[in-house]
């Protein structure tokens, strides 16, 4: 069935696989490397996105246990000091993540999607819905950085 976060849906579903891609050929010491002081390790990059993911899962109406909780909310910096897992357990974790977030747009509720989400989004539109949409985006957003970060690593493109 078409919901009201259709497109939303199926660019979360390229996403995916996106994300498995982009991880393809990289090390566990290239995922751990920055590239400058300023810029987050490509780990950082995936272990938050798995994270968001999560969150997606969540405010669809699937809650489940986030293995990486505590490490992002309030918007939290990188720290070198913080222990960050291996690329497999990440692709591990995102492949639970996403066949959560599949049952979940199977079964969201249009009610749902048009309720005010208590979680604001820069979009302007407030719902669950519109919130989705502004996640979508970002989701998008994170996987290009590691995608760019993978190019840098491996000199190999993310393919689609």
């Amino acid at each position: 069935m078409r919901t009201s976060i259709y497109q939303s849906e199926i660019m979360l579903n390229m996403n995916s696989r996106l994300f498995i891609n982009a991880l393809d050929g990289v090390t566990d010491a290239q995922a751990n490397e920055r590239i400058s002081d300023h810029n987050n390790p490509l780990i950082w990059m995936a272990t938050h996105t798995v994270w968001a993911r999560f969150n997606i899962c969540a405010m669809l109406g699937k809650p489940a246990d986030n293995p990486y909780d505590g490490k992002f909310e309030n918007f939290k910096a990188y720290d070198a000091n913080d222990n960050y897992p291996t690329i497999a357990n990440v692709k591990a974790e995102w492949n639970k993540a996403s066949v959560l977030l599949k049952e979940a747009l199977s079964s969201v509720s249009e009610e749902h999607l048009a309720a005010e989400c208590p979680l604001k989004s820069p979009i302007g539109d407030f719902t669950f819905g519109g919130t989705i949409a502004f996640l979508t985006q970002h989701e998008s957003y994170d996987i290009g950085q590691i995608a760019f970060l993978k190019k840098f690593h491996t000199k190999e493109a993310m393919k689609y």
